[in-house]
């Protein structure tokens, strides 16, 4: 293999490849990269077994071929040339030769037939979306999937869409708190049907890969697998297997006690009032009627000491006090958009829907301290 290619480009498919690598002991071709040229240009692959990369671009090819080297120290000297192109030859000994204006350097290597395949989809379906609005959405919710080894379904995020709906749901959970948010797909997909799990991990990846992108991301659904694909880059992933828990009869609709607040100042209130919390980051709100309704946020430990805050809130219905892990509210509240915050309760021991009063395609579930 003998190839001339544009280093940012090099850059920046190695920075979508190289995350997925992970030091591999008993399967040391892991903790490589695949290189692999043909006569238009190189792709660049990776894989941990569970998700897989390729990234593909153009480049001049004087001889095509492939090998594998180490993903790390290969993507911290990519990364530190400072030219505009680097020569990339193998030489039999699968070593790879690496020149560069002012730099060489020979990198040991391993042999590309014993890299681990990355299967190829067959587009039985593919829905096509904003990339930027879909990764928006997916950031929302990664942070609430569970890391259960014991009920491995809501290790992942939860995408179905049923027919004549015009939106796709995502859901995620860690069985304390639920979020849910919909994305409006395009009117050709009103009757397409999907349901699937996908490892937090894919999606993680798939936010930090494509969210700075505009164009449409296809994702690319089969039976064990799921696919994103934009612009000669994609990820396969493997589907977590079992069914996701109905999460929908723990949506309440009936509530005794409506609060709309800011959201901004009552976040900034919980993270200060946090601070006096306990070891499992409990809070006291207290919602007051009496002198007009207001809001009052206490926290306390025996060896730090006690403190509280307190601002008028817009409230309806019933007098509430509810004990709150604090983290927990404020990741429920900072992934809400515009600017106040609806919290709707049934009474203190049931769980408490949080939502935006502007939009409505994003729910947060939350899960009281039980006295």
């Amino acid at each position: 293999m003998e190839i001339v290619c544009n280093i940012d480009k090099l850059k920046e498919s190695l920075g979508y490849t190289e995350r997925v690598v992970t030091r591999h002991l008993t399967l040391p071709i892991l903790n490589n990269v695949l290189i692999k040229s043909d006569k238009n240009g190189i792709r660049i692959s990776s894989t941990n077994l569970e998700i897989g990369v390729n990234s593909w671009f153009p480049c001049k090819v004087v001889q095509a071929g492939e090998i594998t080297v180490p993903a790390k120290i290969f993507h911290s000297i990519i990364s530190s040339l400072v030219s505009d192109k680097a020569s990339l030859e193998v030489k039999g000994d699968n070593t790879l030769n690496i020149v560069s204006e002012g730099y060489k350097a020979s990198l040991k290597g391993e042999s590309a037939k014993d890299f681990p395949i990355i299967p190829k989809l067959n587009n039985d379906l593919v829905v096509s979306l904003n990339s930027n609005i879909f990764c928006k959405a997916l950031a929302q919710l990664v942070s609430f999937v569970s890391n259960s080894e014991t009920r491995p379904e809501i290790t992942g995020v939860l995408l179905y869409k049923n027919a004549g709906e015009k939106f796709l749901t995502a859901v995620a959970t860690d069985s304390f708190r639920l979020g849910e948010k919909k994305i409006e797909l395009k009117e050709e997909y009103i009757d397409v049907t999907f349901s699937v799990i996908v490892p937090s991990k894919t999606i993680t990846e798939v936010v930090r890969v494509f969210s700075d992108k505009t164009e449409d991301l296809n994702v690319i659904f089969e039976k064990n697998q799921i696919g994103f694909e934009l612009n000669k880059t994609e990820i396969v992933s493997r589907l977590i297997e079992g069914n996701y828990p109905d999460y929908k009869r723990l949506i309440p609709s009936e509530f005794n006690t409506v609060v709309k607040l800011d959201k901004d100042r009552f976040s900034k209130l919980i993270k200060l009032v946090g601070l006096f919390s306990s070891k499992v980051n409990d809070i006291k709100l207290s919602f007051v009627k009496e002198e007009g309704p207001r809001l009052v946020i206490y926290a306390g430990d025996s060896d730090l000491g006690e403190n509280d805050s307190e601002f008028k809130i817009d409230m309806s219905g019933e007098a509430l006090e509810v004990k709150f892990n604090w983290r927990y509210l404020i990741d429920g509240v900072s992934n809400i958009t515009g600017n106040t915050a609806v919290f709707n309760f049934i009474d203190e021991q049931k769980p408490c829907l949080v939502k935006s009063l502007e939009d409505t395609s994003f729910l947060y579930i939350v899960m009281p301290i039980r006295a």
